[in-house]
């Protein structure tokens, strides 16, 4: 029997977390349909990771995501390739894809929304408003997102249907020479390390945890601070660091060993402004690291406060710091939260859950095209 054929559509593979994920619950398809990847913008940094576990990808760069030659292009492609399951990532993607699946008569069509306020503009709510009847499914990744979507775009709760982030567990279950990655990263084994991982861009909230830091670093002199990430405010940032007097700041750029980093980390602290459902920090629980969050986005779904991690409202860094001095101050507190954290995504967001669930989804509107 044909396996069905499905293309995964995004801009690019570059390092992040809908990348990481996309290649995890690709390679966890791949025994019951044929997947590929299609980028519209260009290749991108983990492009050779989807290729070495055997999931092909294909380059259609576009103009513009409306550009009739573009469309044209990526239309023809999925109609020659006979693809059964258009499953389109971002906003870009998703208008682009959406058209050209449908030109191709692709039989399912479906959309991925990542993060609440999505759009840059009316104009581009007005676009998902029209391609709307033109999917079968639109997935979020929480039930804050799908609350935001349905608003925004007036769909009818029906056709959202939530898709939890998974984590593939097995990944932060490892055992790490905690030493020599201290030793590498300029950390003595007596300092405790508070880490960020994020995106250098306003909507991750960075100014606001350097100011937590400040207040933590003026109770423990014992403290590092390590910014992973990379985006266009690393200056910015890096610059209001020295400005406020911060003695023990790392800013690690982008980085391909997330749980080394991880099992080196005593309190992982994520300070987003906005946020639909942070892949990092089911990272972290799933290492068994303690997590502190914003009060934005879908993070109340994984996370119940003083239990197995703690929330604290967006722009309050006094908050930020206590919560965090609280976790180095008291190690049984941190300790407790961990293993709650740990258990949690063992229990509802494991990356094979959602291979499994994202496996019916597609047999489902399958079956439903054909009855």
């Amino acid at each position: 029997m044909t396996k069905p054929r499905v293309a995964r559509i995004v801009s690019y593979l570059n390092v992040g977390g809908v990348e990481k994920r996309l290649l995890a619950v690709l390679e966890r398809l791949k025994d019951d349909f044929e997947v590929e990847v299609i980028c519209i913008h260009s290749r991108g940094k983990l492009a050779h990771f989807f290729e070495e576990a055997g999931i092909p990808v294909t380059v259609i760069p576009f103009k513009s995501r409306l550009h009739p030659l573009s469309l044209y292009q990526l239309a023809s492609y999925l109609k020659n390739r006979r693809i059964d399951i258009v499953h389109t990532h971002m906003y870009r993607p998703n208008v682009s894809g959406t058209i050209a699946a449908r030109l191709a008569g692709v039989p399912v069509v479906i959309s991925n929304v990542h993060n609440v306020e999505h759009w840059d503009s009316k104009r581009q709510v007005l676009m998902d408003r029209v391609l709307l009847p033109w999917r079968d499914r639109v997935i979020a990744v929480s039930e804050s997102v799908k609350r935001d979507y349905i608003g925004k775009v007036r769909s009818a709760p029906e056709k959202v249907e939530v898709l939890y982030n998974g984590v593939d567990i097995r990944e932060f279950s490892s055992e790490f020479e905690r030493g020599k990655i201290r030793e590498a990263l300029g950390v003595s084994p007596y300092q405790k390390i508070i880490t960020c991982i994020a995106r250098l861009v306003p909507q991750k909230g960075h100014k606001f945890l350097l100011e937590a830091y400040r207040h933590v670093e003026e109770m423990r002199r014992d403290v590092v601070l390590m910014v992973v990430g990379g985006g266009p405010l690393r200056e910015y940032l890096e610059s209001y660091s020295e400005a406020l007097g911060l003695k023990n700041v790392k800013f690690l750029g982008e980085r391909s060993d997330i749980p080394k980093l991880l099992s080196i980390t005593d309190v992982l602290v994520l300070p987003s402004l906005k946020e639909g459902f942070s892949n990092v920090v089911l990272e972290s629980m799933a290492a068994s690291v303690p997590v502190v969050i914003t009060d934005v986005g879908g993070g109340k779904e994984a996370v119940d406060s003083g239990v197995n991690g703690f929330i604290v409202e967006p722009r309050d860094p006094i908050s930020m710091g206590k919560i965090i001095w609280k976790l180095l101050e008291r190690p049984k507190t941190a300790i407790y939260v961990a293993i709650a954290g740990r258990k949690r995504v063992e229990e509802s967001f494991s990356i094979d859950k959602m291979a499994q669930l994202t496996k019916q989804l597609y047999y489902s509107l399958l079956r439903a095209k054909i009855a």
